[in-house]
């Protein structure tokens, strides 16, 4: 939807499309810290399972116990802010927009011009990427992710198809994504050990290995973000 209505916004400049983008965005970037510490707390529940760390494992128990809180009161949090938002209204804003319509001659044009720009959005958040910069492999996933949305949109919309191949794009997406949970997980270890230093010890060596997995994940993505010409400018 966030994909489509952008494309609109960008076929008919209009303050209300920028506005309904802007309140269609909100609720997800309220639930963003939930997902964060739900994800986290499942990878810490595998590696709890996995009983390969050196002393390691009553420190991940402690750490688990306080992050199953942590969801429980973000869950609280994220449930109440939901239950201020009226899609319906916000869904009949999007129907009186939609209901104007655009000259078909200029359409295809528009939409390709709007590709481009996402393209070179794509190519300079990928250029941007670092194994250790959470904004930056989100922005990179984010951005992947919203242009390969409006390429499967485009052809609906009068745009010619773009030699750019979809699997390729969800499989970089994906790619990413895991690169970002690892990231993740290290910061919330790195953030549990600085207020517990007594488990910093028995935590130092899953956190590297975290990093050695995560910095392994972003070569292969750099690899094929290279390969399939992604960053190239």
């Amino acid at each position: 939807m966030l994909a489509l209505m952008d494309f609109a916004a960008a076929l008919a400049p209009s303050g209300k499309w920028r506005a309904l983008v802007r309140e269609l965005r909100r609720p997800f970037r309220k639930c963003a810290r939930l997902r964060d510490l739900q994800t986290t707390r499942a990878h810490l529940r595998r590696l709890q399972g996995l009983r390969q760390m050196q002393g390691g494992s009553h420190a991940l128990h402690a750490m688990l116990d306080e992050m199953n809180e942590a969801v429980r009161r973000h869950k609280r949090r994220t449930a109440n802010y939901l239950a201020t938002v009226r899609p319906r209204k916000t869904c009949r804003k999007i129907l009186r927009l939609a209901q104007r319509r655009l000259p078909a001659p200029r359409t295809g044009d528009a939409v390709s011009e709007y590709l481009d720009r996402s393209q070179r959005a794509v190519r300079a958040a990928c250029g941007r990427m670092e194994s250790g910069s959470l904004k930056a492999l989100h922005r990179a996933r984010v951005t992947i992710k919203v242009y390969r949305y409006q390429l499967e949109l485009a052809g609906s919309l009068g745009a010619g198809a773009r030699p750019l191949n979809l699997r390729i794009m969800r499989r970089l997406q994906k790619e990413l994504g895991a690169v970002t949970d690892l990231e993740l997980l290290r910061r919330e270890l790195q953030r549990y050990a600085r207020r517990h230093p007594r488990h910093r010890r028995a935590l130092a060596l899953t956190r590297r290995k975290l990093e050695r997995e995560r910095d392994r994940r972003f070569g292969r993505v750099l690899a094929a973000a290279g390969r399939d010409a992604i960053v190239a400018t």
